[in-house]
């Protein structure tokens, strides 16, 4: 009985100091830096001022994409038979395709990518897989407009077909004698 009273006293005492301790005054206690010591990379104060970075190099790329395409001058490359002259340009840019097929069927999508090859022989496809789905997007189009008159002409054979947003190829090629 003696044993259960002393331990239960103790037990008192340890409670009654934890009740104490945990109400003491947080300004009393010393500040955190005094204890902590930080080692960090260099690099770290680099991510602080990325946004600021990425705005200036986005704003550094469309000035040099307007530059470049105004200044468009490329020299004239001479055919095999030494007769005709090629010039222009194949760059890449912002534009939009239309996807004919999106869908899981692998063999589907081949029989569309080709069905459409040989409704269209001229305009480019192109197939990619992104876990589920197989796509089949056609044609570069450097506007809306163009999309929407190409989507009308192949609505007939492919009614599922949509235009999304892309990043294209421009071809500026002539042929001259």
């Amino acid at each position: 009985m003696f044993r259960k009273a002393l331990l239960l006293g103790i037990l008192l005492t340890l409670t009654g100091v934890q009740l104490v301790v945990a109400q003491t005054d947080s300004t009393q206690l010393a500040p955190i830096e005094d204890f902590v010591v930080v080692i960090k990379d260099t690099r770290l104060d680099i991510l602080d001022k990325r946004p600021a970075l990425l705005a200036k190099f986005e704003l550094d790329e469309k000035n040099n994409l307007k530059k470049d395409k105004e200044i468009l001058v490329y020299k004239p490359i001479v055919s095999a038979d030494g007769k005709k002259k090629v010039t222009g340009s194949i760059y890449t840019t912002k534009g939009f395709r239309i996807v004919i097929y999106n869908g899981p069927d692998r063999v589907q999508a081949m029989q569309v990518k080709n069905n459409f090859a040989r409704a269209y022989p001229a305009t480019t496809s192109s197939m990619s897989y992104n876990v589920p789905s197989y796509k089949i997007k056609v044609g570069d189009f450097e506007s809306r407009n163009d999309a929407s008159k190409f989507l009308r002409k192949i609505g007939k054979a492919f009614p599922t077909a949509f235009i999304v947003p892309d990043i294209i190829t421009v071809k500026n090629i002539n042929v001259t004698d």
